[in-house]
């Protein structure tokens, strides 16, 4: 079985046309905040973002890979009863996970709103968009099902339905109720979750009647299994998603949040680059649970080069293209593009072209060791809090110009410990891995 069939290539098309249509919204979104709303709002969603991403960092289970893995696994086995347990399982501990995130948001949203928005009247701001990120927890084991039977569809059929509701609602809000408050954007992000999520209940229920139908089975081994992996992906992804919000934070505790709005615009500007990088490591991780199930090493390092080598031309124009229309793209949201805003975009340019180099890490990581991610993403958060702090001290740079410095910075020691040695791991598998005879 080829990895590059003729399912992968529909499957990716379909991909980047969904991704497509997210980014387009996307922007759409963005240019709609900027001038219709202020930069300085759209900072203030930025610092909720961020804030809340933190904490609920603490909290994700990472239900979706471990579904997965696990779903895949006793389907192929064909042990159906023990696969509806691992649905159970996963529907359980998104349930759990969100109610507790509530919770801490409800009790941290006063502490947020002062510290980092500067304005205490934003605590109501911050429980709204909590219900927000409540739903996206909810979604992870429905996600987990469908990549694992690689129905990726459904999946961007829900991405494509948030994205689409929340700008009807920004423009209800805008041009109909003639209201431009932080409190509008938000609600406009709350019912994008909320439809996108019923569509995902009614998906699930159509293509897979047997999780109500057949019995499950409880299987004491296959839980500590489920957990013990689980565990390892909820650090990992603890610790990276944890560095991922920290520079907002970090940002917008020494400037105002206009500055965060500017450096989270520039940042929406590098999506071109997610844009073709995600599908590769959505769509390949059911296939790299087959292939290590198989122990087909070589096609997988073959398949690795090929697609590496694409993305990086395929980036290197894409960000070339950006570059010229960086001035245009700041005027049309009344930004000034100044020489700190060139500098800061080449900086972030460098921060966003390093992940297509191990853009199918991961995935081959959760197939071995998840713990393995641990080590690196320690490295990550701890460098990602206290390099950019020790530029501020420093006072060298502007507040745009520190914060870009410092999380590329701070990426660099974690990237290059995951390529160099996942790289080795997968050129030399027989030193790495319990390869059958």
């Amino acid at each position: 079985m080829k990895l590059w069939n003729s399912k992968f290539k529909k499957d990716l098309l379909i991909s980047y046309l969904s991704e497509a249509i997210v980014i387009i919204v996307g922007f759409l979104q963005l240019l709609l905040i900027n001038k219709y709303f202020g930069v300085n709002i759209y900072g203030q969603l930025a610092i909720i973002k961020s804030s809340v991403g933190l904490f609920s960092s603490l909290l994700t289970a990472k239900t979706s890979e471990s579904v997965t893995r696990f779903f895949k696994k006793e389907e192929l086995n064909k042990n159906y009863d023990r696969a509806n347990f691992v649905l159970l399982v996963g529907f359980i501990i998104d349930f759990i996970t969100a109610s507790l995130l509530l919770l801490l948001i409800y009790l941290s949203s006063d502490f947020i709103s002062i510290t980092f928005l500067k304005n205490k009247y934003l605590s109501y701001d911050i429980i709204v968009y909590s219900f927000v990120i409540f739903i996206t927890f909810l979604k992870q084991t429905f996600i987990g099902f469908f990549q694992s039977k690689e129905m990726f569809l459904n999946i961007y059929i829900v991405d494509v339905i948030e994205s689409v509701i929340r700008i009807l609602f920004l423009l209800y809000f805008i041009f109909l109720l003639k209201k431009n408050d932080l409190l509008c954007v938000i609600y406009s992000f709350l019912a994008g979750s909320i439809f996108s999520f019923f569509f995902l209940i009614c998906a699930f229920v159509k293509y897979y009647r047997k999780f109500f139908l057949n019995k499950i089975h409880f299987d004491k081994i296959l839980l500590k299994e489920y957990l013990n992996f689980n565990i390892k992906t909820f650090i990992s992804s603890t610790l990276k998603v944890g560095a991922r919000n920290v520079d907002n934070l970090i940002l917008s505790y020494y400037v105002n949040s206009e500055t965060v709005g500017v450096f989270e615009t520039l940042k929406k500007l590098f999506s071109p680059l997610s844009f073709i990088l995600s599908p590769f490591s959505f769509i390949t991780l059911s296939k790299f649970v087959l292939y290590y199930e198989k122990q087909n090493f070589k096609l997988l390092y073959y398949y690795i080069k090929k697609v590496t080598l694409g993305l990086i031309v395929v980036s290197l124009i894409i960000l070339m293209f950006l570059f010229s229309i960086l001035k245009l793209f700041l005027y049309y949201q009344n930004i000034i593009c100044n020489d700190d805003i060139i500098v800061a975009f080449i900086i972030l340019g460098i921060y966003y072209m390093l992940p297509i180099f191990i853009w199918w890490a991961r995935n081959f990581i959760i197939m071995y060791n998840p713990s393995f991610t641990i080590y690196s993403n320690l490295f990550l958060t701890i460098n990602s809090i206290w390099i950019p702090v020790f530029l501020y001290k420093l006072n060298y740079f502007s507040g745009l110009i520190t914060i870009c410095l410092g999380i590329l910075i701070a990426y660099i020691p974690s990237w290059l410990f995951v390529l160099l040695v996942c790289f080795n791991f997968i050129k030399k598998p027989k030193s790495y891995f319990k390869i059958k005879s």
